[in-house]
């Protein structure tokens, strides 16, 4: 239960890019620890952090996961808990709303507004190469901002069946994005907002 989340923990790792890593294992292997584009085996539990019981784990499918990191696939806070991880290390990550589901929730068991704790062990990691940096793509005018249009563009670009559906369609797509992406509501998403790839501060692909 998450009533149960502040017991066992045996080093603390702090705040790291705005969430809370507490290691509950040190890692066997630690030469090698993961890093953006990385595939990483792993168990894991989420847990709601206002004391409720898991809403999901890897033990629904009784197997461990297998997922990549720093390529979006993720919830923002769980990849950022995880980069740096080694194998057999078990950390208990602590994600705020902004970086989880924000305000609109999963739609199923995560509530809006909802801080996650997520319980993960590391079986292995497969490395990877990083992912291009799609934020620079998006960023037309390069000012470290992503805006409405710019989005809508690229979108119009890459996204060839969501345009079929014609132009309000793409701008349902961009206020999806919006809605969970543009955490201080100032109608952009900047480079720490934005949850897909990017590399440094502003790289080019």
């Amino acid at each position: 239960r998450a009533s149960d989340l502040s017991s066992g923990i045996n080093a603390e790792y702090g705040d790291h890019d705005g969430v809370q890593i507490d290691v509950l294992k040190k890692g066997e292997d630690c030469h090698k620890k993961a890093e953006e584009g990385d595939m990483l085996t792993a168990e894991f539990h989420g847990f709601l952090a206002n004391g409720h019981d898991r809403f999901e784990s890897s033990h629904d499918t009784k197997k461990p996961s297998s997922f990549k990191i720093g390529h979006g696939y993720m919830i923002k806070g769980l990849e950022r808990g995880l980069l740096g991880v080694c194998v057999g290390e078990k950390r208990r990550i602590h994600i705020p709303a902004v970086l989880a589901y924000g305000k609109i929730g999963d739609g199923k068991n995560v509530p809006p507004g909802a801080d996650l704790v997520y319980d993960v062990e590391v079986i292995h990691i497969q490395k990877g190469t990083a992912p291009p940096n799609i934020f620079a793509k998006i960023d037309l005018n390069k000012d470290q901002k992503i805006s409405r249009e710019e989005m809508g563009a690229f979108i119009l670009e890459t996204g060839r069946t969501v345009t079929l559906r014609g132009q309000s369609e793409i701008d349902n797509v961009v206020d999806e994005i919006f809605n969970l992406e543009d955490i201080n509501e100032d109608g952009f998403v900047d480079l720490n907002e934005f949850s897909g790839p990017k590399k440094g501060k502003h790289d080019e692909l």
